[in-house]
Protein backbone atom coordinates (compact mmCIF):
# COMPACT_ATOMS: atom_id res chain seq x y z
CA UNK A 1 0.00 0.00 0.00
CA UNK A 2 1.46 3.34 -1.09
CA UNK A 3 1.26 6.68 0.76
CA UNK A 4 -1.14 7.86 -1.95
CA UNK A 5 -3.45 4.94 -1.18
CA UNK A 6 -3.33 5.76 2.52
CA UNK A 7 -4.19 9.41 1.82
CA UNK A 8 -7.11 8.32 -0.33
CA UNK A 9 -8.44 5.99 2.38
CA UNK A 10 -8.03 8.66 5.08
CA UNK A 11 -9.96 11.22 3.03
CA UNK A 12 -12.69 8.64 2.38
CA UNK A 13 -12.98 7.91 6.13
CA UNK A 14 -13.22 11.64 6.90
CA UNK A 15 -15.86 11.95 4.17
CA UNK A 16 -17.83 9.22 5.95
CA UNK A 17 -17.64 11.32 9.12
CA UNK A 18 -19.06 14.28 7.24
CA UNK A 19 -21.93 12.12 6.02
CA UNK A 20 -22.60 10.92 9.57
CA UNK A 21 -22.80 14.51 10.82
CA UNK A 22 -25.16 15.36 7.98
CA UNK A 23 -27.40 12.35 8.72
CA UNK A 24 -27.90 13.24 12.37
CA UNK A 25 -28.11 17.02 12.13
CA UNK A 26 -30.42 17.08 9.11
CA UNK A 27 -32.73 14.51 10.69
CA UNK A 28 -32.85 16.54 13.91
CA UNK A 29 -33.64 19.64 11.89
CA UNK A 30 -36.44 17.77 10.15
CA UNK A 31 -37.90 16.86 13.55
CA UNK A 32 -38.09 20.54 14.44
CA UNK A 33 -40.59 21.11 11.62
CA UNK A 34 -44.36 20.55 12.01
CA UNK A 35 -45.15 16.88 11.46
CA UNK A 36 -48.05 17.69 9.15
CA UNK A 37 -45.96 19.97 6.91
CA UNK A 38 -45.85 18.39 3.41
CA UNK A 39 -42.52 17.98 1.67
CA UNK A 40 -42.03 20.92 -0.68
CA UNK A 41 -40.32 24.26 -1.24
CA UNK A 42 -41.70 25.78 1.97
CA UNK A 43 -40.32 22.94 4.08
CA UNK A 44 -36.95 23.10 2.30
CA UNK A 45 -36.79 26.85 2.91
CA UNK A 46 -37.51 26.38 6.62
CA UNK A 47 -34.83 23.71 6.84
CA UNK A 48 -32.22 25.86 5.10
CA UNK A 49 -32.81 28.59 7.71
CA UNK A 50 -32.19 26.15 10.58
CA UNK A 51 -28.74 26.27 12.22
CA UNK A 52 -28.97 22.53 12.85
CA UNK A 53 -29.61 21.86 9.16
CA UNK A 54 -26.78 24.22 8.21
CA UNK A 55 -24.38 22.26 10.41
CA UNK A 56 -25.46 19.07 8.71
CA UNK A 57 -25.12 20.69 5.31
CA UNK A 58 -21.59 21.81 6.20
CA UNK A 59 -20.79 18.18 6.99
CA UNK A 60 -22.23 17.14 3.64
CA UNK A 61 -20.19 19.76 1.74
CA UNK A 62 -17.03 18.74 3.60
CA UNK A 63 -17.79 15.12 2.79
CA UNK A 64 -18.24 15.99 -0.88
CA UNK A 65 -14.85 17.74 -1.04
CA UNK A 66 -13.04 14.97 0.85
CA UNK A 67 -14.66 12.32 -1.30
CA UNK A 68 -13.49 14.15 -4.42
CA UNK A 69 -9.93 14.22 -3.06
CA UNK A 70 -10.14 10.52 -2.19
CA UNK A 71 -11.38 9.68 -5.68
CA UNK A 72 -8.60 11.77 -7.17
CA UNK A 73 -5.99 9.60 -5.47
CA UNK A 74 -7.81 6.26 -5.42
CA UNK A 75 -10.25 4.02 -7.27
CA UNK A 76 -14.03 4.00 -7.09
CA UNK A 77 -14.08 0.34 -6.08
CA UNK A 78 -11.80 1.11 -3.10
CA UNK A 79 -12.98 4.54 -1.95
CA UNK A 80 -16.74 4.06 -1.95
CA UNK A 81 -16.84 0.97 0.33
CA UNK A 82 -15.00 3.04 2.94
CA UNK A 83 -17.86 5.54 2.82
CA UNK A 84 -20.03 2.84 4.43
CA UNK A 85 -18.28 3.70 7.69
CA UNK A 86 -20.80 6.54 7.95
CA UNK A 87 -23.20 4.09 9.65
CA UNK A 88 -21.11 3.41 12.78
CA UNK A 89 -19.98 7.03 12.73
CA UNK A 90 -23.65 8.10 12.64
CA UNK A 91 -24.16 6.09 15.81
CA UNK A 92 -21.18 7.77 17.45
CA UNK A 93 -22.54 11.22 16.58
CA UNK A 94 -26.03 10.24 17.76
CA UNK A 95 -24.63 8.91 21.04
CA UNK A 96 -22.93 12.25 21.66
CA UNK A 97 -26.04 14.21 20.69
CA UNK A 98 -28.36 12.24 22.98
CA UNK A 99 -26.02 11.27 25.81
CA UNK A 100 -26.23 7.49 25.28
CA UNK A 101 -23.49 4.86 25.37
CA UNK A 102 -22.77 2.26 22.74
CA UNK A 103 -23.86 -1.20 23.87
CA UNK A 104 -22.45 -4.62 23.06
CA UNK A 105 -24.76 -4.95 20.04
CA UNK A 106 -23.60 -1.68 18.55
CA UNK A 107 -19.93 -2.52 19.03
CA UNK A 108 -20.54 -5.89 17.38
CA UNK A 109 -22.11 -4.17 14.38
CA UNK A 110 -19.25 -1.68 14.20
CA UNK A 111 -16.71 -4.53 14.25
CA UNK A 112 -18.56 -6.46 11.54
CA UNK A 113 -18.78 -3.42 9.29
CA UNK A 114 -15.21 -2.29 9.81
CA UNK A 115 -13.66 -5.74 9.45
CA UNK A 116 -15.84 -6.56 6.44
CA UNK A 117 -14.99 -3.28 4.71
CA UNK A 118 -11.24 -3.69 5.29
CA UNK A 119 -11.39 -7.29 4.06
CA UNK A 120 -13.39 -6.33 0.97
CA UNK A 121 -11.00 -3.57 -0.12
CA UNK A 122 -7.85 -5.52 0.75
CA UNK A 123 -8.96 -8.72 -0.98
CA UNK A 124 -10.26 -7.07 -4.16
CA UNK A 125 -7.27 -4.68 -4.32
CA UNK A 126 -8.77 -2.44 -7.05
CA UNK A 127 -6.37 -1.08 -9.67
CA UNK A 128 -6.76 2.07 -11.80
CA UNK A 129 -8.95 2.02 -14.88
CA UNK A 130 -9.43 4.50 -17.73
CA UNK A 131 -12.38 6.77 -17.02
CA UNK A 132 -11.37 9.35 -19.66
CA UNK A 133 -11.92 7.07 -22.67
CA UNK A 134 -15.43 5.76 -22.07
CA UNK A 135 -17.58 5.78 -25.20
CA UNK A 136 -20.80 7.78 -25.40
CA UNK A 137 -22.84 4.61 -26.00
CA UNK A 138 -21.52 3.03 -22.81
CA UNK A 139 -22.20 6.21 -20.87
CA UNK A 140 -25.73 6.40 -22.24
CA UNK A 141 -26.49 2.76 -21.40
CA UNK A 142 -24.98 2.79 -17.90
CA UNK A 143 -26.25 6.26 -17.04
CA UNK A 144 -29.72 5.51 -18.37
CA UNK A 145 -29.93 2.28 -16.36
CA UNK A 146 -28.83 4.03 -13.17
CA UNK A 147 -31.22 6.95 -13.66
CA UNK A 148 -34.03 4.48 -14.39
CA UNK A 149 -33.24 2.71 -11.11
CA UNK A 150 -33.57 6.00 -9.23
CA UNK A 151 -36.90 6.74 -10.94
CA UNK A 152 -38.20 3.22 -10.23
CA UNK A 153 -37.33 3.52 -6.53
CA UNK A 154 -39.18 6.85 -6.32
CA UNK A 155 -42.25 5.30 -7.97
CA UNK A 156 -42.11 2.28 -5.66
CA UNK A 157 -41.93 4.59 -2.64
CA UNK A 158 -45.55 5.58 -3.27
CA UNK A 159 -46.80 1.98 -2.96
CA UNK A 160 -46.28 1.18 0.71
CA UNK A 161 -46.23 2.35 4.30
CA UNK A 162 -43.88 4.77 6.00
CA UNK A 163 -40.96 2.38 6.44
CA UNK A 164 -41.24 1.12 2.85
CA UNK A 165 -41.43 4.66 1.47
CA UNK A 166 -38.45 5.77 3.53
CA UNK A 167 -36.39 2.73 2.53
CA UNK A 168 -37.09 3.27 -1.19
CA UNK A 169 -36.31 6.97 -1.03
CA UNK A 170 -33.14 6.23 0.94
CA UNK A 171 -32.07 3.72 -1.73
CA UNK A 172 -32.84 6.28 -4.45
CA UNK A 173 -30.71 8.88 -2.63
CA UNK A 174 -27.85 6.38 -2.22
CA UNK A 175 -28.04 5.48 -5.91
CA UNK A 176 -27.93 9.16 -6.84
CA UNK A 177 -24.89 9.75 -4.62
CA UNK A 178 -23.18 6.71 -6.13
CA UNK A 179 -23.75 8.05 -9.63
CA UNK A 180 -22.48 11.45 -8.49
CA UNK A 181 -19.26 9.84 -7.29
CA UNK A 182 -18.67 8.17 -10.65
CA UNK A 183 -18.95 11.47 -12.53
CA UNK A 184 -16.78 13.23 -9.95
CA UNK A 185 -14.12 10.64 -10.76
CA UNK A 186 -14.27 11.60 -14.44
CA UNK A 187 -14.27 15.33 -13.61
CA UNK A 188 -11.12 14.93 -11.50
CA UNK A 189 -9.44 12.99 -14.29
CA UNK A 190 -10.24 15.85 -16.69
CA UNK A 191 -8.81 18.32 -14.16
CA UNK A 192 -5.57 16.34 -14.01
CA UNK A 193 -5.31 16.35 -17.81
CA UNK A 194 -6.51 19.87 -18.71
CA UNK A 195 -6.84 21.83 -15.46
CA UNK A 196 -9.77 24.14 -14.79
CA UNK A 197 -10.73 24.20 -18.47
CA UNK A 198 -11.20 20.45 -18.34
CA UNK A 199 -13.51 20.76 -15.33
CA UNK A 200 -15.79 23.46 -16.76
CA UNK A 201 -15.86 22.05 -20.29
CA UNK A 202 -16.76 18.44 -19.53
CA UNK A 203 -20.44 17.54 -19.27
CA UNK A 204 -19.76 15.10 -16.44
CA UNK A 205 -19.17 18.04 -14.09
CA UNK A 206 -22.70 19.32 -14.54
CA UNK A 207 -24.27 15.88 -14.39
CA UNK A 208 -22.43 15.29 -11.10
CA UNK A 209 -23.79 18.58 -9.73
CA UNK A 210 -27.30 17.72 -10.89
CA UNK A 211 -27.37 14.25 -9.37
CA UNK A 212 -25.64 15.55 -6.23
CA UNK A 213 -28.40 18.10 -5.69
CA UNK A 214 -31.00 15.49 -6.58
CA UNK A 215 -29.50 13.08 -4.05
CA UNK A 216 -29.58 15.79 -1.37
CA UNK A 217 -33.28 16.46 -2.05
CA UNK A 218 -34.07 12.72 -1.99
CA UNK A 219 -32.12 12.34 1.24
CA UNK A 220 -34.07 15.14 2.91
CA UNK A 221 -37.32 13.71 1.53
CA UNK A 222 -36.54 10.30 3.01
CA UNK A 223 -35.61 11.79 6.40
CA UNK A 224 -38.83 13.80 6.46
CA UNK A 225 -41.03 10.84 5.55
CA UNK A 226 -39.76 8.33 8.10
CA UNK A 227 -37.07 7.10 10.50
CA UNK A 228 -33.37 7.19 9.82
CA UNK A 229 -33.08 3.45 10.55
CA UNK A 230 -35.24 2.78 7.47
CA UNK A 231 -33.33 5.20 5.24
CA UNK A 232 -29.79 4.43 6.41
CA UNK A 233 -29.27 1.06 4.65
CA UNK A 234 -30.20 2.63 1.32
CA UNK A 235 -28.00 5.68 1.91
CA UNK A 236 -25.06 3.48 2.79
CA UNK A 237 -25.20 0.36 0.62
CA UNK A 238 -26.46 1.69 -2.71
CA UNK A 239 -23.72 4.33 -2.98
CA UNK A 240 -20.74 1.90 -2.96
CA UNK A 241 -22.67 -0.73 -4.93
CA UNK A 242 -23.34 1.69 -7.79
CA UNK A 243 -19.78 3.04 -7.66
CA UNK A 244 -18.17 -0.41 -7.70
CA UNK A 245 -20.32 -1.50 -10.66
CA UNK A 246 -19.41 1.65 -12.58
CA UNK A 247 -15.74 1.35 -11.65
CA UNK A 248 -15.42 -2.24 -12.82
CA UNK A 249 -17.92 -2.38 -15.71
CA UNK A 250 -17.60 1.14 -17.16
CA UNK A 251 -14.22 2.56 -16.10
CA UNK A 252 -12.38 -0.78 -16.45
CA UNK A 253 -10.94 -0.78 -12.95
CA UNK A 254 -9.55 -4.23 -12.27
CA UNK A 255 -9.88 -6.32 -9.14
CA UNK A 256 -8.68 -9.71 -8.08
CA UNK A 257 -10.78 -12.56 -9.41
CA UNK A 258 -11.09 -16.30 -8.99
CA UNK A 259 -10.91 -17.63 -5.44
CA UNK A 260 -10.25 -14.14 -4.11
CA UNK A 261 -13.91 -13.36 -4.74
CA UNK A 262 -15.04 -15.90 -2.12
CA UNK A 263 -13.57 -14.15 0.96
CA UNK A 264 -14.31 -10.76 -0.63
CA UNK A 265 -17.98 -11.76 -0.86
CA UNK A 266 -17.89 -12.77 2.80
CA UNK A 267 -16.48 -9.32 3.61
CA UNK A 268 -19.31 -7.66 1.66
CA UNK A 269 -21.87 -9.76 3.52
CA UNK A 270 -20.35 -8.73 6.84
CA UNK A 271 -20.69 -5.10 5.81
CA UNK A 272 -24.37 -5.66 4.98
CA UNK A 273 -25.03 -7.48 8.25
CA UNK A 274 -23.28 -4.72 10.17
CA UNK A 275 -25.43 -2.08 8.46
CA UNK A 276 -28.64 -3.93 9.39
CA UNK A 277 -27.51 -4.41 13.01
CA UNK A 278 -26.53 -0.79 13.45
CA UNK A 279 -29.55 0.60 11.60
CA UNK A 280 -31.79 -1.05 14.23
CA UNK A 281 -29.76 0.30 17.15
CA UNK A 282 -31.86 1.78 19.98
CA UNK A 283 -29.45 4.71 19.92
CA UNK A 284 -31.14 5.86 16.72
CA UNK A 285 -34.59 5.88 18.33
CA UNK A 286 -33.97 9.50 19.25
CA UNK A 287 -34.02 10.28 15.52
CA UNK A 288 -37.26 8.40 14.83
CA UNK A 289 -39.80 10.88 16.19
CA UNK A 290 -42.50 11.32 13.56
CA UNK A 291 -43.93 14.40 15.26
CA UNK A 292 -46.78 12.68 17.11
CA UNK A 293 -45.31 13.49 20.49
CA UNK A 294 -42.08 12.91 22.33
CA UNK A 295 -40.46 9.55 21.94
CA UNK A 296 -38.00 7.93 24.27
CA UNK A 297 -34.44 6.79 23.82
CA UNK A 298 -32.46 4.26 25.79
CA UNK A 299 -30.50 5.92 28.57
CA UNK A 300 -26.77 5.69 28.83
CA UNK A 301 -26.88 2.30 30.43
CA UNK A 302 -27.35 -1.09 28.82
CA UNK A 303 -30.94 -0.41 27.88
CA UNK A 304 -32.55 -1.17 31.25
CA UNK A 305 -34.41 1.16 33.53
CA UNK A 306 -36.80 3.97 32.68
CA UNK A 307 -36.42 5.72 29.36
CA UNK A 308 -35.66 9.39 29.11
CA UNK A 309 -37.61 11.83 26.94
CA UNK A 310 -35.93 13.01 23.78
CA UNK A 311 -35.75 16.69 22.98
CA UNK A 312 -36.93 17.82 19.56
CA UNK A 313 -34.46 20.70 19.50
CA UNK A 314 -30.92 20.70 18.18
Amino acid sequence: MTPVDLLSYLCAALAAMGNALANVMQRKSSLEQPADEPFGLRLLWNLIRSHTWQLGFAGLVGSFVLQAVALGFGQLAAVEPIITLEVPLTLLVASRAFGARLRHTEWTGIFLMTFGMIALVALLRPQPGDETNVGSTVYAAAGGATAATIAALIVLSARGGTVWRTACLGAAAGTSFGLTATFIKETIAQADDRGVIGVVSTWQTYVAIGFGIGGLVLMQWALHVGPLLAAQPGFTLMDPLVSILWGVLVFDETTRSGLWLVPATVGAILVGVGVVVLAHSPLLEALNDSGDGPRTASPAGAGTGPAEPVSRTA
